[in-house]
């Protein structure tokens, strides 16, 4: 039934396809368990369906040695002070900016399972300056778009209920994450996508918002 909604939509772009300088940069964000991962996933498997190259790359990337302190640190078994934790999470995209760099201009869509806004979100939950957290990650990639997936940190709790990392398992922080992003988004026109409806619902209010503007961008 959603693929027959998408089908008379999806022709204006397959006629009209060009290749981009760089390709378009989209973050998928939101608290914990919202649905991050399968939506990238969908995406990317979307937009392949179209015609597009599109990859995913995940943040935090724990196949690093700053990835694997952040595991080790958001799994409890070594604790570390709020702006150094921080400090990780912005230093572990500054080591993938060479891949970041390669993929854009490689693919005509790079999606982003986490970004800029997670360290905003989280740092200023944990009360930490949303200047000093901006000007950490200040010169990489701005994303096209930022789709913020909005669920309420009971529903995280339903969806994961055990094996909860440090910040999964505060229902009381992840609330204060939710008022973040919300108050971000409101700020800096990122778009609020209700994820509390069923993974193809959630899939289609992103996929007609993408659509939207990649015809924009064909039309220019």
């Amino acid at each position: 039934m959603i693929r027959e909604r998408f089908t008379s939509d999806d022709s204006l772009l397959t006629h009209h396809k060009k290749r981009r300088k760089n390709g378009f940069l989209v973050a998928i964000e939101g608290i914990d368990q919202s649905g991050k991962e399968t939506q990238c996933r969908l995406l990317a498997n979307k937009l392949r369906e179209q015609g597009y190259s599109a990859e995913v790359m995940n943040f935090p990337n724990y196949n690093t040695g700053i990835g694997f302190n952040l595991n080790e640190y958001l799994h409890g078994s070594i604790r570390l002070d709020l702006h150094a934790v921080h400090l990780l999470y912005a230093a572990n995209k500054w080591e993938s900016l060479h891949q970041i760099n390669r993929r854009i201009r490689n693919v005509d869509a790079l999606i982003l399972n986490r970004y800029r806004a997670s360290n905003l979100a989280y740092g200023v939950a944990h009360g930490l300056s949303i200047e000093w957290l901006s000007s950490l990650e200040h010169g990489l990639p701005e994303p096209d778009v930022v789709l913020v997936l909005d669920i309420s940190p009971r529903l995280s709790f339903e969806r994961k209920k055990r094996d909860r990392d440090v910040h999964e398992k505060e229902m009381a922080y992840l609330l204060k994450v939710r008022r973040v992003y919300l108050q971000l988004a409101k700020r800096s026109r990122w778009v609020v996508i209700d994820g509390k409806r069923d993974r193809e619902a959630v899939h289609l209010a992103i996929w007609r918002k993408i659509l939207l503007l990649l015809k924009e961008r064909i039309g220019r």
